[in-house]
């Protein structure tokens, strides 16, 4: 901590958000329900990727084959069944030909294969009725009803396009029935029945019930594959958000890492080093006027160096211990509170106290409402003891106070300090003013902010009101400390 300004500088935690009564999740109406057919309500604006150079080359290598083949039935249905058409017979490959080589562009294009592959079905179906009711002509129409559905970018068009596709397919099997000569052709050849129905009527469902299970499977399958598509690409999505979290916690493993490391290195090394500094500077003054002095001033040099090699060795070694526990497992450590960092414990701000007292600063340490006798977590301890650390070598180094009050306080629950605790503060004062070019990094104040913080509490730094002087003042919660906490919530 850098005493900059007298400026008061404060720590305030946020507040809790106001709590809001959870709105029941509403049923999709019956209008939504079909709106989403053919769609995904966890994705309904996913497009499905077009196929690529690979795909299309099989594409069209597809629509050539089942070309030929369909060609090669035709031919073969005109060789033993004859034709009573009176048109040429390059139209009924001609028909095949507009119907089935479209689907080369069938992923790339499928509303507009559709479309075209439809039409020409229906018009080769009263041009060239042997060429349009072959199989190879109909297997054409199911794929390129297939690729519509599981190929077709716009879901609102694919609904549309296959609700009109049903309904016109409906109309024109009950009118190519009802209206053209096809009725009468069937009454003539359907004059006896051997079953329960009427004949005209079980030809007529007959009709509709194969042309809708047929297309019916198809929009089926065409959809089972466009969303296998869409896990397929939220499973990669999921998998490379997972990636990006996991290599964004691995850096902020590491930066927590350091920074642990940063405020370790300087609540040890430099708190030492100042005193040893400050030490030297008064041997150096009184060296040949008084040995005494010089001898005591040496002596706390020579105390202090030793504590803070003493200290980094045990730096150095849970440093070390923790880089071994990494490597075991595998994972970067990523601590929320330095628990396995070594150091004094809160209960050792008394001998603190005197080792400043050493070095000219006089510092009274009170503990109120039995904070000495609660029982706090080795990290929390530790904490508290350097966020002390830190504001007491502040003093000396920034201030012209010769003196310091150090108070730690329990806070209870109720306004009568009775009851468990729930919060522990501490608190440093000073009556000095800032001394003149002994500005500092701030790394140290920084630090004690993020070591009350990590511990979930708060802090106030600033200048004290009345002045003159600075404070320092954190606050722990504690969750159950002493022996009035319930045996359960």
């Amino acid at each position: 901590m850098s005493q900059l300004s007298q400026d008061p500088r404060q720590d305030v935690a946020p507040s809790a958000p106001a709590r809001t009564a959870p709105r029941p999740e509403s049923r999709p109406t019956t209008a939504e329900r079909l709106i989403g057919v053919l769609s995904d309500p966890s994705d309904p604006d996913w497009r499905r990727p077009g196929p690529g150079a690979t795909g299309l080359r099989r594409d069209v290598l597809g629509a050539l084959a089942l070309f030929a083949v369909a060609a090669l039935i035709l031919a073969l249905l005109e060789s033993f069944a004859g034709t009573s058409e009176n048109r040429p017979r390059w139209l009924g490959y001609l028909m095949v030909a507009l119907q089935i080589l479209p689907l080369a562009g069938r992923r790339r294009w499928p509303a507009a294969v559709m479309v075209v592959s439809t039409a020409v079905y229906v018009i080769g179906y009263y041009l060239t009725p042997m060429a349009a009711g072959q199989s190879g002509t109909v297997l054409g129409l199911y794929v390129a009803v297939y690729t519509l559905v599981a190929w077709g970018p716009s879901r609102q068009v694919v609904r549309i396009i296959v609700a009109l596709f049903l309904v016109l397919l409906l109309l024109w099997v009950g009118i190519d029935l009802a209206i053209t000569g096809s009725y009468a052709e069937m009454v003539e050849e359907l004059d006896s029945q051997a079953g329960p129905f009427e004949p005209m009527s079980a030809y007529s469902a007959y009709s509709f019930l194969l042309n809708i299970l047929g297309f019916g499977i198809t929009i089926f399958l065409g959809w089972t594959s466009w969303r296998s598509a869409l896990r397929d690409h939220q499973n990669r999505a999921q998998a490379e958000q997972l990636r990006s979290q996991s290599q964004r916690l691995a850096r902020q493993a590491v930066v927590e890492e350091r920074l642990r490391i940063a405020r370790e290195l300087h609540d040890v090394i430099a708190h030492h080093v100042s005193a040893i500094g400050i030490q030297a500077g008064a041997a150096r003054k009184v060296l040949h006027r008084d040995s005494e002095l010089t001898a005591e001033a040496l002596r706390s040099i020579e105390g202090s160096s030793r504590q803070a090699v003493s200290e980094t060795r045990q730096l150095l070694g849970v440093l070390r211990a923790d880089s071994d526990a990494e490597a075991a497992d595998g994972q970067p450590r990523a601590e929320t509170a330095p628990a396995t960092s070594p150091g004094p414990r809160l209960e050792e701000i008394e001998q603190l106290a005197r080792e400043h007292a050493q070095r000219g600063l006089s510092v009274t340490v009170t503990w109120v409402d039995g904070a000495e006798a609660a029982e706090l977590p080795p990290a929390l301890g530790l904490s508290m003891y350097r966020c002390v650390q830190e504001a007491m070598s502040n003093v000396v180094r920034h201030s012209t106070a010769t003196s310091a009050e150090v108070v730690i306080r329990s806070i209870r629950r109720d306004d009568h300090g009775s009851g468990a605790a729930q919060a522990i503060e501490l608190e440093v004062l000073d009556g000095g003013r800032p001394r003149a070019g002994s500005a500092g990094t701030g790394f140290g104040l920084r630090g004690l902010r993020e070591r009350v913080q990590l511990h979930g509490g708060t802090v106030e730094i600033g200048s004290r009101d009345p002045g003159p002087g600075w404070r320092v003042r954190a606050r722990f919660p504690l969750e159950r400390i002493g022996p009035e906490a319930p045996d359960s919530e």
